[in-house]
């Protein structure tokens, strides 16, 4: 699919970076206390041929279920590696696609579509910023101005008094600098999946001489008592047919679990119908023209029951996993289609 020198010296500058990795997937997905030492040699040397030939990570080996495909099934995927030359390509050739990286640049450019509070913590002469946000908002999440996939992210109280909110505010500058958010308050369709998080739709778009292409569309349901949705943090991802918001597989964590009803909450995944899509890709139709000089952007969107569809986040290098995890399938065709080829 590609030239072997760009294969190699792709392969070969992940395994510098990480030299443990495979090990440590091995580790993290397989049963060792049953896997004697040849049988662990095989399946590394196994991963280490298809990082080479796919360009994949070792995670993605086991996600992907790659031990029990054929080279033109393993061919449809897209693997990490080159998702990140694709997607620097596209975000590094533009400045438009470094807004994307802050999170609180995103909001200004986008502060409609978030319809909500956000500011930003740095330094001692933000508290009045803060006590302003403070008198509305007495809980919001806490963020990392360039985290991902939900690292970093919380929930966190104000608290009652000056006292109380000074040393809020102090805690908030150890961490400086920080966005602050107000808290969704999330449609209850969508609580009904989980209600402790905000679960959320990442509806990736390719957009280029106006005409709007749809690589992947998933919903991030989140578990137990995390705030967040992602498949990093513990969530899991099932595939949304783009058309009629109904979601169309089971969920899949990142550790390859396949969730047939939510553990928590007792929900069906498949056939779960998501509220107010027609709203949903209306909304799309409209930020993508925001920056369109950016073509790539995974968005990440929620519902609120007061205010309908928001943004939370754009992803301008968002990841090829979650589509791929979701849908059980590679995405190569679209991605030819829209970013073209290594």
């Amino acid at each position: 699919m590609h030239g072997p020198l760009l294969h190699d010296v792709l392969y070969l500058g992940r395994r510098i970076v990480a030299p443990s990795e495979v090990d440590s997937c091995i580790d993290k997905f397989c049963q060792v206390e049953h896997m004697d030492r040849n049988e662990r040699r095989r399946l590394r040397l196994s991963i280490q041929r298809d990082m080479r030939a796919h360009l994949i990570s070792p995670d993605e080996y086991f996600l992907y279920g790659f031990s029990s495909k054929s080279e033109a099934e393993k061919n449809e995927f897209v693997g990490d590696l080159e998702r990140t030359i694709l997607c620097a390509r596209m975000y590094n050739s533009v400045p438009e696609g470094q807004i994307f990286m802050d999170k609180m640049r995103t909001y200004q450019y986008f502060s409609s579509f978030f319809k909500r509070d956000v500011i930003e913590i740095r330094t001692q002469e933000d508290f009045d910023v803060y006590t302003s946000f403070c008198e509305k908002h007495s809980q919001y999440i806490v963020k990392p101005p360039s985290s991902s996939r939900g690292s970093g992210i919380y929930l966190a109280f104000s608290g009652e008094g000056d006292q109380e909110r000074r040393a809020a505010f102090e805690a908030l500058l150890d961490e400086a600098p920080v966005v602050l958010e107000e808290v969704i308050d999330q449609a209850p369709e969508m609580a009904r999946l989980h209600p402790e998080s905000v679960n959320t739709i990442r509806y990736a778009t390719f957009f280029e001489e106006g005409e709007i292409s749809t690589l992947c569309c998933f919903v991030k349901i989140g578990r137990g008592s995390s705030v967040v949705d992602n498949g990093g943090a513990g969530g899991f991802l099932a595939a949304v047919d783009q058309e009629t918001g109904v979601i169309t597989t089971p969920g899949r964590t990142e550790l390859g679990e396949v969730v047939e009803v939510h553990p928590d909450t007792g929900v069906a995944i498949v056939g779960y119908q998501i509220p107010q899509w027609d709203d949903l890709k209306s909304m799309v139709s409209e930020l993508v023209r925001v920056l369109p000089q950016q073509k790539y952007v995974g968005w990440d969107l929620a519902c609120s029951a007061s205010k309908g569809w928001v943004l939370v986040e754009g992803n301008s290098g968002g990841q090829f996993v979650g589509p791929q995890i979701s849908m059980g399938k590679g995405i190569r065709p679209l991605v030819q289609d829209t970013f073209g080829s290594l």
